[in-house]
Order: C-alpha cells, then sequence, then structure tokens
C-alpha cells in the first residue's frame, strides 16, 4: 500500500456510493472546481473504469488513460488533463478495459497519487458504485469517503450494507455524507438522520454531514450543458451548498487547516 503521510501531501477524498445514479460524478466535479475557486491545487482521478463521466461532466476530451498508460500507450507525464485550472487523470474511458488485472491497475493509480502528491492540495477519487476492488483501493488511500445518500430505499439500503462492510473492517473510517436530490435542507436532514439511525441501531456508528445539493433546475441545466454548476450560473443559490460541502471538508480535515499552494481568491 501507498503511504501519503507526509504533511505536505494532499487530502485524498473518495466519492463512493451503493449503487450508480446517485450524483456521485457530479459533486466529485462540482467540489473540486469549488475548492480550486477557493484557491486550492484540486485534481480529480475517475477511477470508475470504462464508465467513468467526469469528462464528459467537464465537457473534456481526454488524450490519455491510466489503462493507455499500463499498456505502453502513453507516458505518466501525459496522464494530467487540465480543465480550465482542474486537473483531470482518468483510468479508462471505454467498456472493456477493466478487464485486465485490477492488482496492475491499481498499482499504476498508486504511481498516479504518488506522481500527483507534491502538486495539489486535494485529490478527489471517482469511484465506481458499490463495494468492488477499485472503490476498496480508493477508501484504502482516502482521508474521508464521502458518501452519497439520496432518499430512495434501495439506495440507502445499498449504501448501509456498503457502509457495513467498510465499518465492519475499520470501525474507526472517517465517513460522511453529501445528501443529493434533495428539496430543501429539512429534507436533506431528514435522510441523514434516518440513515444514522439506521448506522446507529446495527452497528453503534454514524456518519458526519457535509451538506446537500438541492434538486435544482440549474443543476440539471449543467448536466445536460456539460458545465459544471458551479462555472454556469455564478449567482446560483446551488454554489452556496457546494461552498458549504467544501468548508465541511476543511473542517473534517486533521489538525490545521490546509493552506493553498496557489491562491486566487480567499478561503475564509
Amino acid at each position: 500500500m501507498t503511504q501519503l503521510t507526509d504533511t505536505n501531501q494532499p487530502f485524498i477524498i473518495a466519492t463512493v456510493s451503493g449503487k450508480g445514479g446517485v450524483g456521485k460524478s457530479l459533486t466529485s466535479v462540482n467540489v473540486a472546481d469549488t475548492l480550486h475557486k477557493m484557491g486550492y491545487a484540486v485534481a480529480i482521478l475517475d477511477a470508475d473504469i470504462g464508465m467513468s463521466n467526469c469528462a464528459t461532466l467537464l465537457n473534456e476530451q481526454v488524450d490519455a488513460t491510466v489503462m493507455q498508460w499500463v499498456n505502453g500507450a502513453c507516458g505518466l507525464e501525459d496522464l494530467p488533463h487540465d480543465c480550465d485550472g482542474l486537473t483531470l487523470v482518468t483510468g479508462a474511458d471505454e467498456p472493456g478495459q477493466n478487464e485486465r488485472d485490477y492488482e496492475l491497475l491499481m498499482e499504476a493509480m498508486d504511481q498516479v497519487l504518488v506522481a500527483m502528491a507534491e502538486e495539489f492540495d486535494f485529490i478527489i477519487i471517482d469511484t465506481p458504485a458499490g463495494s468492488g476492488e477499485l472503490s476498496l483501493w480508493a477508501l484504502d488511500r482516502a482521508q474521508l469517503g464521502m458518501i452519497m445518500l439520496v432518499n430512495e430505499p434501495t439506495a440507502i439500503s445499498d449504501v448501509y450494507r456498503f457502509c457495513k462492510y467498510i465499518l465492519n473492517i475499520d470501525p474507526t473510517y472517517p465517513f460522511a455524507s453529501v445528501v443529493n436530490f434533495s428539496e430543501d435542507e429539512a429534507g436533506a436532514d431528514s435522510i441523514q438522520k434516518r440513515f444514522n439511525t439506521i448506522l446507529q441501531y446495527f452497528m453503534k456508528q454514524e456518519v458526519s454531514y457535509l451538506g446537500f445539493i438541492p434538486a435544482s433546475d440549474d443543476v440539471r441545466m449543467s448536466v445536460t450543458k456539460q458545465i459544471p454548476v458551479t462555472r454556469m450560473q455564478p449567482e446560483s443559490p446551488v454554489l452556496k451548498e457546494f461552498e458549504f460541502i467544501a468548508h465541511n471538508i476543511l473542517n473534517a480535515m486533521p489538525g490545521e487547516k490546509k493552506l493553498p499552494r496557489q491562491r486566487t481568491m480567499s478561503h475564509e
């Protein structure tokens, strides 16, 4: 396992879910862009092999992937893709490329993390849905597991099973939730409390709350237009919710808050 323990190393976040279609990639992209606008150097590692959506949401065409590097088709230096200040690294962008040995792929992505370690304040790993090998790899490398909650019984049960699996391995794992598709803050708070009630009853555990993403026309339009809502609607009230999430991520970091390596604006 690659250890990133130096104080100058990036804070790594794994965005995870029990099932697909809950807004994992949308959250990864917009949280990453919010942290970037706060002055931090931020990278996204899209580890959803063959089903990568981060490049699509950013309307970017990626020229090199980790799988291509493993196959000798490009160099390590070709992997970082600039997205107007954000950096994106894509694991693989075509279905079927995930048939290769996962051990080799995870070793390659470990090398990617090491190569990026001195350049970025934050690395957000967007994972496949569920508790497969790549999701477990991402959680093992991360200092925070950002789980997606939505008000849907199957999604709640799936993410509960996911968290149960991880917490049975490591009862102290630092999970925190983002509630997506919520009509308002009260609804998000209700979903968060319901999930924690389940965790408390069955496992004597709780997860902290990072914030919520409204069921908003601005968000839906941003997906359609392939522009992060943080860039498309500078006056949108949704931006305040992503800023709330970003500040809670900063507060979740152990020790003193990380200062940006590159400042474009104050984060206070």
